[in-house]
């Protein structure tokens, strides 16, 4: 297929560009007479930015003898000041420090204090140095177009973007692998023939980058930062992002098509359709919906992805087996979590297995004792009991699991409100995301 369309629809325009950089050098003015040294980083600094909504990363460079309390509280103080001389209701967020930011039109706009100067003091200060390595190494090449169809691809396949909500592959990512291939295709290609966990060495920082899977531990992709051999910079990539992605790649060398980048929206389906997809599935559905209050969207995307795994492996504790789950936010005040049962009843009795006969007499003293009116018995030489489950069905543990709040997240033990909601009654939450959140699920 011919790439060029595709880079014409996602590439920026001139006019677009002089805009950003107007906005930019009016930043940088209202800069001037602060104790900074402004900088502007990220995908726009680099020319591999696609066109529509993007991002504007200011970063304001302190020196290195500023203690970390002054950069944090001049930091948020200079962010302020910068977006609301540009009139922009902005908002406090978090990297390893706070940081400000806010939306002027399509264009998100951060202002993030960071350390000057070669050494990395404090996480974010990685981010200049990882702007120059790319401008560096792209800059006599036609790499620019090649990082962006990348980019685009992964978007159009929805696995670009590092943040809690996705888990996928950041931009500065993106780039480092079109770099080490050359190309976008020859990226795919390479792709489709990775093998989990994955190791790549752009700069050959390691003598035996082989190894590099057990010093990067629990990483399926391992790709070494080009500034900081420490680090790994495919360390948010989560297994489904990745293998996604192997899975796309093969199928674009395969046969290629417009449709990797640009998918279809495929039609939302009635309720009464929905209803019927669910009922066909012959499993058991329950939804926890919470209502809080504001949260950070990273944080609280990261939370329910935590607090739904705990509830899962309680449930699985208690012989519950969850097919699926899922889980979704209107990023405000309302999230739920899903669980999809494949055995959601279970008889009255359990199989308690206890202490080995040859074991110390004391232990077993103390199973036989605190089972004594289940009556134990010896099965295997080992005594057993069998006794009434506390839980027979999957919805009887879920009151006292939303009451005691167990595995959590920490922003999530804090709600207003907590609903349990069974089978058809999942569709009583009235938001349209939740809608297409259970389209996506049940297609």
């Amino acid at each position: 297929m011919n790439l060029d369309v595709i880079i014409r629809k996602i590439k920026p325009t001139p006019a677009e560009r002089k805009d950003e950089m107007k906005l930019v050098e009016r930043i940088f003015d209202l800069l001037k007479d602060e104790p900074v040294h402004p900088m502007l980083v990220g995908s726009l600094a680099k020319d591999t930015d696609l066109a529509g909504n993007k991002d504007v990363d200011i970063f304001i460079q302190f020196k290195p003898d500023v203690s970390r309390a002054e950069l944090e509280r001049e930091g948020l103080r200079i962010g302020r000041e910068v977006l609301g001389r540009l009139g922009v209701e902005h908002e406090m967020d978090y990297a390893e420090h706070p940081y400000v930011k806010g939306m002027l039109g399509n264009l998100n706009i951060e202002v993030v204090p960071c350390y000057d100067g070669g050494r990395i003091i404090s996480a974010v200060d990685r981010t200049p140095h990882h702007t120059e390595y790319v401008k560096k190494k792209i800059a006599t090449t036609t790499l620019n177009d090649e990082i962006r169809l990348l980019k685009q691809f992964m978007r159009g396949i929805r696995v670009y973007g590092a943040e809690a909500k996705v888990e996928g592959f950041s931009g500065y990512l993106v780039e480092l692998l079109v770099i080490h291939y050359g190309s976008f295709i020859k990226t795919l290609e390479a792709a489709r023939s990775w093998r989990i966990p994955q190791v790549i060495d752009v700069e050959g920082l390691w003598e035996d980058s082989r190894g590099l899977t057990g010093f990067f531990t629990h990483a399926g992709l391992v790709v070494v930062d080009p500034v900081d051999r420490n680090r790994n910079v495919a360390a948010a990539v989560s297994l489904g992002c990745l293998a996604g992605f192997i899975v796309k790649a093969d199928e674009y060398v395969r046969k290629p098509g417009e449709e990797f980048f640009f998918p279809s929206e495929k039609p939302a389906r009635s309720l009464g359709e929905l209803k019927s997809a669910l009922r066909r599935r012959g499993t058991k559905f329950i939804a926890l919906v919470f209502r809080h209050g504001k949260i950070n969207a990273n944080t609280l995307y990261a939370q329910l992805r935590k607090t739904g795994k705990s509830i899962g492996a309680e449930l699985k504790e208690l012989e519950f087996q969850v097919f699926r789950d899922g889980f979704w936010t209107n990023e405000k005040d309302v999230s739920a979590l899903l669980f999809e049962f494949e055995v959601w009843q279970l008889p009255e009795l359990t199989h308690h297995t206890g202490p080995p006969v040859d074991q110390d007499p004391e232990n077993q003293e103390k199973f036989t004792s605190k089972y004594g009116k289940d009556r134990p018995y010896v099965k295997d030489g080992r005594w057993v009991v069998d006794t009434k489950r506390r839980y027979r069905v999957a919805s009887e543990p879920m009151p006292e699991i939303v009451r005691e709040r167990r595995g959590f997240g920490k922003n999530l033990r804090e709600l207003s409100e907590a609903r349990i909601l069974e089978d058809e009654a999942v569709f009583s939450i009235d938001d349209p995301g939740w809608v297409r959140f259970l389209n996506e699920y049940l297609d």
